[in-house]
């Protein structure tokens, strides 16, 4: 679902990068420099992901015998953490370093005018980037008839999108600081200004990877599937002839597209009446949920069954 995003997102993230270094060095701006390091660890950060995705597809074996889905998550989650540890802290010791020494920096705020330009363009480029995640997202909303952007992204459970729609948006929220930091700084000429933005830029950076990594957490530890999917698997076997009652059921994402789905039912006496028992009704009723739950397959569904011997 992400490769599309994933690699506007790499393409632009590269490019910016670079075009960051060159005028962060020619104006002294460590604002820019701090950028420059955002846009880099991002650029790695999509190599990351993409390596998830390609381990992800690894078919299962004796020691993960319900495959590697999970890779994705792991990946994500490192990112996360890039984004706070390196990014963030980067900006932050080089905001730190110029309010600290500012008499030792060398600095041209004349020629913050190009790098106001730059910036301008950096935010068009990362607005196109995250647009392509979010109309990703906006394809899942539609798929499943929601109306609420947020609440269709945290049921995509996908961590690449959910990593890229994060990213991008910090760079965004980056790029414009960065931009405001350096017409205020252009206009006074005081590389103290340039200082307080690249400790914002660090502290934006610090909260998104922050917020990213506890969300990454969770599919780590095993995360349930969304409500919507709960309630329609309940439904189907509320309604399925021979269930009388649901006594438990658990699930677990596997992957973006992968669910583990556990159930503990009581059947009726007349649903072990034919040749196979109840054996029958099972394998009907797996294949009915697996039919109507994409991410759910009949070899990811445990039925453990009790029979009412009353009715």
């Amino acid at each position: 679902m992400a490769g599309s995003s994933l690699k506007a997102a790499l393409a632009v993230n590269f490019m910016i990068g670079v075009i960051k270094s060159i005028v962060g060095t020619i104006t002294g701006s460590v604002a820019m420099i701090s950028e420059a390091y955002h846009s880099f660890a991002d650029t790695f950060n999509q190599i990351l992901l993409a390596l998830g995705i390609k381990r992800s597809k690894r078919e299962p074996d004796f020691e993960h015998p319900f495959g590697y889905k999970k890779v994705q998550f792991f990946w994500a989650f490192v990112v996360a953490i890039l984004i706070f540890g390196i990014s963030g802290t980067l900006a932050m010791y080089e905001g730190f370093q110029i309010l600290s020494h500012p008499e030792g920096h060398v600095f041209h705020p004349e020629l913050f005018i190009w790098q106001i330009l730059v910036l301008v363009i950096a935010v068009v480029l990362e607005s196109y980037a995250l647009s392509t995640a979010v109309k990703e997202a906006r394809a899942y909303m539609k798929k499943v008839g929601s109306d609420n952007l947020i609440e269709a992204v945290d049921e995509m459970q996908d961590p690449v999108i959910l990593s890229l729609l994060t990213e991008d948006t910090l760079a965004l929220v980056g790029l414009v600081i960065a931009l405001i930091g350096s017409i205020i700084t252009y206009i006074t000429g005081d590389a103290i200004f340039d200082g307080y933005t690249s400790i914002a830029i660090g502290l934006v950076l610090m909260t998104g990877g922050l917020l990213l990594a506890r969300e990454n957490k969770t599919y780590l530890v095993g995360k349930a599937v969304s409500n919507r999917i709960q309630k329609q698997i309940l439904d189907i076997v509320e309604s399925f002839e021979g269930v009388k009652l649901i006594n438990s059921m658990k699930t677990m994402l596997l992957g973006p597209d992968a669910l583990l789905l556990a159930l503990d039912l009581t059947f009726t006496k007349a649903a072990v009446a034919g040749d196979l028992g109840v054996a029958d009704d099972i394998d009907t009723l797996e294949q009915k949920l697996s039919d109507a739950i994409e991410i759910l397959s009949p070899d990811k569904i445990y039925i453990e069954s009790q029979i009412d011997i009353k009715n």
